[in-house]
């Protein structure tokens, strides 16, 4: 009897794989239902594992992933490559959980706020995807629906680290060993790059850092959450605990350096400048003196190790010729004067659809800039002009109010927090603000799945380090009460 029930399953098994494979074959697209439906079951069967690993996944799994993320790789028709797993991965247990959590009683979004600024996001991509479809029917479509899958994504990975912390507060040091044992790849890369000469090769010769990143303007920025964190907590310790963050903050800021980004070094910039300025905004004037004294240490010591090489690089920015003329004739002399070009450009067109743009991820469709090695458009190598181009003034309205209301949040769930974790929370809201807003745009952030899933991560992990303090303004589950497991 039980031999004939394991032929009888053995037929049903290969009778289903008979099938699956004729439906693949008409149809490749339909192969991603496969891991797909083992996903969703899994993870009815292990939410808390599946959890478990989705965060250590968003937290400490995708930077090694990034240099995967980029269209040159070839690898097929679909680009299924690990970056795009990885995302689809993210979403669907993100989506399961979602539904167990309703099930139960629970809301998605723990605080209100944190819906309304991501509505206001949400927005901005449904303008740019009915702009797209509007104007160039399938294919804007496409491009807008790609978009808004990938920033899902994203915000279903920092959906799973909030709902993590929640349930247990004290993951919030889990969480940043997970972030450092998400940065050790990288570095491990980029010292092997560094000793080797094998970074990014720019045509003039130039060898930059870019760890396991897709570009060096990616790895720069990557590192600066970091430097503050270790800055910031080199406030409020002394002694021998004082030098060692000092120690990990000079090392990363040169590699910061070495990836030759002068995004990131805006980035780290700013950053600095506004850490004191914020832990001053809970502990008062004493804080805000130790933590200038700290920061200018840190700017002292870094211009006499790599001021030259910060200096020589900003040095090929300048021109003799004007650049109302470089703007006129179309000639950059430096990448500088190549991106005003671009804004230019993009501006213009844009101006032709200024209320909605042109359509989500339509600018390395429309521009007229080309890279010559790949045959690809330009992107806007900036945020405000992309998402001016593509979405228009009322997408860019959205996008800018959802910055505000993400960053009020941050500012004000970090200042909740406790005196032990409070360096890093303000560490996270400086380096979330200097890419956002600070650098005007350049950093791209965006577009930078990797320091999206990073910052996403650590912006969640701040609900971890909020203490027994009531704010009325909060739910429960940012004041320290447990949310409970998911059985």
């Amino acid at each position: 009897m039980q031999g004939a029930n394991r032929r009888s399953n053995s037929v049903k098994w290969l009778a289903t794989a008979c099938v699956l494979a004729s439906v693949v074959a008409v149809a490749p697209q339909s192969a991603v239902a496969v891991p797909v439906v083992a996903i969703v079951l899994a993870v009815y069967r292990w939410p808390d594992a599946a959890l478990e690993l989705a965060v250590f996944s968003v937290l400490g799994l995708r930077p090694s992933l990034d240099v995967f993320s980029v269209r040159e790789q070839g690898l097929g028709t679909f680009q299924v490559n690990p970056a795009v797993v990885f995302g689809l991965f993210v979403l669907v247990v993100a989506a399961c959980l979602a539904l167990r959590r309703g099930r139960s009683g629970r809301s998605m979004w723990p605080d209100a706020r944190l819906r309304a600024a991501h509505l206001w996001l949400f927005a901005s991509y449904g303008i740019g995807l009915l702009s797209g479809w509007r104007l160039y029917d399938g294919p804007g479509f496409e491009q807008g629906l790609r978009e808004i899958v990938r920033i899902s994504s994203i915000v279903a990975g920092f959906l799973l680290v909030l709902w993590w912390i929640e349930a247990d507060h004290g993951r919030y040091r889990t969480g940043w060993i997970c972030l450092a044992v998400g940065l050790l790849p990288p570095l491990a890369v980029a010292t092997w790059q560094l000793m080797t000469g094998t970074g990014y090769r720019e045509p003039d010769g130039l060898s930059r850092l870019q760890g396991t990143f897709s570009h060096p303007n990616t790895f720069g920025p990557y590192l600066v959450p970091f430097v503050l964190a270790a800055v910031g907590g080199a406030v409020g310790v002394h002694g021998k605990a004082r030098w060692w963050r000092l120690a990990v903050a000079a090392t990363l800021s040169a590699l910061v350096t070495l990836s030759f980004s002068r995004t990131a070094v805006l980035v780290l910039v700013f950053g600095l400048l506004l850490l004191p300025i914020l832990q001053a905004r809970k502990w008062g004037l004493t804080a805000l003196v130790r933590a200038s004294m700290v920061v200018a240490g840190v700017f002292v010591v870094g211009w006499l190790a790599v001021g030259s090489l910060i200096k020589d690089r900003f040095a090929t920015l300048s021109s003799e010729t004007p650049l109302r003329e470089v703007l006129q004739s179309g000639v950059p002399e430096n990448s500088l004067q190549w991106r005003l070009i671009n804004w230019t450009v993009l501006v213009t067109l844009g101006m032709d659809e200024p209320a909605a743009g042109h359509g989500t991820g339509m600018t390395e469709v429309l521009n007229p800039i080309v890279n010559q090695n790949t045959g690809i458009p330009f992107n806007a190598h900036n945020d405000f002009v992309r998402l001016f181009f593509e979405t228009g003034i009322l997408g860019l309205t959205c996008y800018l109010i959802y910055g505000v209301l993400l960053s009020t949040w941050a500012l004000r769930t970090a200042r909740l927090t406790g005196a032990a974790r409070s360096s890093t929370a303000f560490a996270v809201v400086a380096a979330f603000l200097s890419m956002f807003f600070f650098t005007a745009g350049t950093t791209e952030l965006s577009l930078q799945t990797a320091l999206q899933y990073e910052l996403y991560g650590m912006l969640a992990l701040l609900a971890g380090g909020v203490t027994g303090t009531r704010d009325p303004e909060l739910t429960p589950g940012l004041t320290g009460e447990p949310m409970g497991r998911l059985r």
